[in-house]
């Protein structure tokens, strides 16, 4: 580096650090904040005025730890009566009586709150909420608890707005003391999720006058949300290329200190869905690999094209996906595309760069992805998105669910503990409440926001939506999005963000989450590459609603596999009932016996109770699916029919499998099930059983 070169370098330098401590002594306000929220680099920057969020909420009460799980689990998030406790108190004001929502002493601001309609038919309500700041008698905001969030009152779009049947607001509102909301009447659910700044942070409190004062800055920030484009973009860095299967190919990245400001991805086709899950985006900064995620669920369409518009990420019709994120780096880095799906796949990756100063607020953009399926809805749980540890900024997640029935799946809580405390300071209402929606089980439409959206919900998507509002199914794939600007999560040496599993439903789900955060050179993951995972794309039901095809006494004789009792089996072996009514085929009574765990190799024995003390013949059926197995059977220690291989796409029935006729010992069968291999295609060598059928050797 030449002489010049070295002092312009250490020029810029020392313009950034001295505009990271002017910000970090700058009083916060209602203009400052809502500069901040459209400016991407300020995320790529570990804070100045250094904050925690935290959120008060009408989480239920009675959720205390995880040691007590009728209380963890409790979905009673809300009040409809005088015995009902899910807010902070009681008190009386100037005479009248008024519910505490939110009571927060210190500087700080509100960032979102989110509060659903009372009736899913009808979002209005005659409950008034007031806003009190830095221990005034006097609300420095008050109005009805809805209009005043929807987009209709004094909160002007897109910073307000409805949402689906919610009111739901991002507008900042900064206190430099303390801030008290409440209504006059019990509140049904809330959320009020607010920055908790440092002691001694200036903090400019939020007033009507400062609000009418920076109207012109709140209509460009507002035309800015609705317009995304990258700040800073320079020329793009691209390739097209037919991927192989397990094939990659990358984008080398410009050397120094620079950052990527638009990343865009587009398949050649997505008639097949599972391909936004098994095409992967890589991205390696500095040495280090910081980035591992389907692309479906790093850009926020889930399985399948699903096309959406937010401040940070775009899916557009035509299948490209775009994201704005800004990511630094101070030596080098490269961006990979990686095809996992099984067939060659026509792929075209678009990167451009700008420039960027490296301090010591910088940050790496990271992204990874956790898959399961099956989740079992019973008992309760918790399901773990992301652990990290070290320093850094959550900034975002896309959840991907496939539920396998009508019911609605989504009452779990977000839980979020942050620097190690023993008790969640963000504990939620519901999974739909944490994406800015409510009455999950009925809107099932398409909607999206700057901060949030939905993509998809059981057909419904942007190039499909729902005309009529009554009808209540959640099936299939549903597609949850959230990314964060005011309301992104610091954290000094740790962040776990868990989802409970809540279905109405006891069935087996599918869980899929993408989840975003930048951190430093030493900040780690629980999250790593899970390219198996990735196959397992969780099977989609019966999404015509056709009546099943099964009946109780559909195959007279039968003896289920739930009747029968393990003589033998390997460790580790779980042994499941599951009900298959959602898809198309024949089982009896509409379910089957799951043999999860199963390898290679293994063997299970299994009793049957005769139903004759002379010779009958035995005949099987089982369940085919994505991840089973080869299996061969013998019957009292002798050969029985042919090894049957129980893959298949989908979870279809396997019809009839004759194993022969033979005598009982001592009034049973002893049926010997072998795991002797794995189709190509399979992903496991699970296998599932439905029943035997015996009858009269003639």
């Amino acid at each position: 580096m030449n002489k010049r070169s070295k002092t312009l370098s250490l020029l810029c330098a020392w313009t950034v650090l001295s505009a990271v401590a002017v910000q970090a002594n700058e009083p916060v306000t209602i203009e400052s904040l809502l500069t901040e929220m459209i400016d991407r680099d300020s995320v790529a920057r570990y804070p100045a005025a250094d904050f925690r969020l935290k959120q008060h909420s009408s989480y239920n009460r009675a959720s205390k730890t995880p040691d007590e799980p009728e209380g963890w689990f409790n979905n009673k998030d809300n009040n409809t009566s005088d015995k009902h406790d899910s807010f902070i108190r009681i008190e009386e004001n100037n005479g009248q009586k008024e519910w505490v929502l939110m009571d927060h002493e210190g500087p700080g601001a509100i960032v979102r709150t989110w509060m659903p309609w009372r009736n899913p038919k009808n979002g209005g309500t005659d409950i008034n909420m007031k806003i009190y700041l830095d221990g005034s008698d006097t609300p420095a905001l008050e109005g009805n608890m809805l209009g005043m969030f929807d987009g209709t009152g004094v909160i002007p779009y897109p910073f307000a707005h409805p949402s689906l049947r919610s009111s739901v607001n991002f507008f900042p509102i900064p206190y430099a003391k303390s801030c008290k909301v409440t209504t006059d009447k019990m509140p049904f659910f809330f959320i009020c999720t607010f920055r908790e700044y440092d002691e001694g942070t200036p903090i400019k409190t939020f007033t009507m006058e400062d609000f009418e004062a920076a109207q012109a800055l709140t209509e460009t920030t507002g035309k800015a949300l609705l317009n995304p484009v990258a700040s800073g973009a320079g020329d793009p860095l691209s390739f097209k290329a037919k991927l192989g299967n397990k094939e990659e190919q990358s984008i080398e990245l410009p050397a120094g200190e620079t950052a990527v400001r638009e990343i865009s991805v587009k398949l050649g086709s997505y008639e097949n869905a599972d391909v936004t899950r098994q095409v992967i985006l890589k991205m390696e900064f500095d040495g280090k690999e910081t980035v591992w995620c389907p692309i479906g669920d790093f850009f926020g369409s889930g399985i399948g094209l699903n096309p959406v518009q937010g401040w940070y990420r775009t899916v557009a019709e035509d299948g490209t996906m775009s994201c704005r994120w800004v990511m630094p780096y101070k030596e080098g880095g490269k961006v990979t595309l990686q095809n996992l799906s099984g067939e060659p796949v026509d792929a075209e990756l678009e990167v451009k760069t700008g420039d960027w100063i490296w301090d010591d607020h910088s940050m790496y953009f990271h992204a990874g992805w956790r898959g399961q399926y099956p989740v079992p809805t019973r008992p309760y749980s918790d399901w773990n998105y992301v652990h990290l540890k070290g320093r850094g900024v959550y900034v975002g997640d896309t959840l991907t669910i496939m539920n396998p029935v009508e019911k609605w799946w989504g009452e779990g809580d977000e839980k979020i503990w942050v620097d190690g405390e023993d008790f969640p300071s963000m504990f939620g209402t519901g999974t739909e409440d944490y994406y800015a929606y409510s009455w999950g089980g009925q809107s099932t439409d398409f909607y999206e926001h700057p901060f949030h959206a939905q993509p998809m919900s059981y057909k419904y998507n942007k190039l499909n939506r729902k005309t009529d509002e009554s009808e209540r199914n959640s099936m299939g794939y549903s597609v949850e999005t959230r990314s964060r600007s005011l309301d992104t999560m610091p954290f000094g040496s740790s962040l776990q963000l868990d989802m409970e599993v809540w279905s109405w439903t006891d069935c087996d789900m599918g869980y899929g989450v993408g989840a975003y955060w930048y951190g430093f050179a030493d900040t780690t993951s629980n999250r790593k590459p899970e390219p198996e995972e990735v196959l397992n794309v969780p099977p989609l039901p019966n999404m015509e609603g056709d009546a099943p095809e099964t009946s109780a006494d559909t195959l007279k004789g039968a003896v289920e596999f739930e009747e029968m009792s393990i003589v033998s089996g390997p460790k580790g072996l779980v042994r499941k009932s599951q009900k298959l009514k959602s898809y198309k085929g024949n089982w009896n009574e509409t379910d089957h016996v799951l043999f999860k765990g199963a390898q290679v190799g293994n063997v299970v024995e299994v009793r049957i109770p005769a139903s004759s003390p002379v010779a009958e013949k035995l005949v099987l059926h089982a369940t085919k699916s994505r991840d089973f197995g080869i299996v061969r059977f013998s019957v009292n220690g002798k050969p029985a029919g042919a090894e049957v291989d129980l893959y298949a796409p989908k979870p279809v029935p396997s019809g009839a499998i004759g194993l022969g006729a033979f005598d009982p010992v001592d009034g049973a069968y002893l049926l010997r099930v072998e795991v002797s291999g794995k189709n190509p295609k399979s992903i496991g060598t699970f296998f599932g059983l439905d029943c035997v059928v015996l009858q009269a050797n003639k």
